[in-house]
């Protein structure tokens, strides 16, 4: 089939190029909300399977098995072409994404070209399916961040009370971290937050909406579950902290003293806005908030639940 004779190619060839050129250029930044970042990074699956329906079109004069291996091949060439050129230009090159390449252009091939109709129908459901099931696998995550940063949006000025199970993913760090119910402030769950001896062990709220201005506390329960007690350091940086190397004096600092049992801490966001040594820092536009120790001599277990912003 030729491209004249198909009306949809004056539509599909457009947005090829537009896939292309957005490989590139565009998309989200490190700050940026984090289904857009996923969805963002889906987009290699659209891309090569738009791509690889077009190329069967063109070819289909070819037989399924020729037109499979030229198809896979280019995938493969265009695909980690694209990755390193990504990496020379501050993106970031994953194989997760030549994964997405291959994956899509099995969605073209198999599921839309004119070429698969070679195959019998029994042959091309047994390929089918694998590849569906691929393309499950693929969004998952994808469709799991969907689904957490509306709870979030929904949940806001509550930061996380882990009261559903998507809550943790919000949450990174080097302490290794777990949903508990068998201590918790409210509700019926936490997150507990295993301590190590690494020189700053602790974890961070990385996800969440980003404008705080219009409240002036934020507030965390925590839990010390020993009887001695444990010195936690507080930060909070906005997203200009970058762009000044990340200096300590350039975000909020503080530390408390957990005593065993609940603590509440609570800090005064005017108090946060007026941290940064050369600046405002800027409450519309929080970057993130962690909770750390410093060289610890044995791991310990603290747990943090009900996090939120008070007017």
């Amino acid at each position: 089939m030729k491209f004249t004779s198909n009306r949809k190619i004056y539509v599909l060839l457009p947005l090829a190029l537009l896939s292309a050129l957005l490989l590139f250029v565009g998309g989200p930044g490190t700050d940026s909300l984090r289904s857009f970042r996923y969805v963002w990074g889906a987009g290699h699956l659209f891309c090569f399977a738009l791509w690889a329906h077009l190329y069967s079109t063109w070819r289909a004069d070819l037989s399924f098995k020729r037109l499979f291996l030229e198809i896979l091949l280019l995938t493969f060439v265009i695909g980690g072409l694209t990755e390193l050129i990504q990496s020379g230009i501050g993106r970031e090159a994953t194989w997760q994404d030549l994964g997405n390449d291959v994956i899509g252009s099995l969605i073209g091939l198999m599921f839309f070209s004119q070429t698969r109709t070679q195959l019998p129908a029994l042959q091309l459901k047994i390929i089918q399916i694998p590849v569906f099931i691929l393309v499950l696998w693929t969004l998952f995550p994808v469709g799991k961040v969907l689904v957490d940063d509306l709870i979030s949006w929904q949940q806001f000025p509550l930061l996380s009370n882990f009261e559903t199970p998507l809550e943790a993913t919000r949450w990174n760090g080097s302490a290794k971290r777990m949903l508990s119910r068998q201590i918790h402030f409210s509700g019926q769950s936490s997150l507990q937050i295993d301590l190590n001896t690494k020189r700053y062990s602790g974890i961070g709220l990385k996800d969440f909406p980003r404008d705080w201005s219009a409240y002036k506390t934020i507030s965390l329960q925590i839990f010390n579950p020993d009887g001695e007690p444990l010195k936690l350091h507080f930060r909070i940086h906005d997203q200009s902290h970058r762009e000044h190397k990340n200096a300590y004096s350039d975000r909020y600092n503080n530390s408390f003293t957990l005593h065993s049992g609940w603590n509440q801490l609570e800090v005064s966001l005017a108090d946060v806005a007026q941290a940064p040594k050369n600046r405002l820092l800027d409450l519309s536009r929080i970057a993130g908030m962690g909770v750390f120790v410093g060289k610890l001599d044995q791991p310990r277990t603290i747990y943090i639940d009900d996090v939120k912003l008070l007017l």
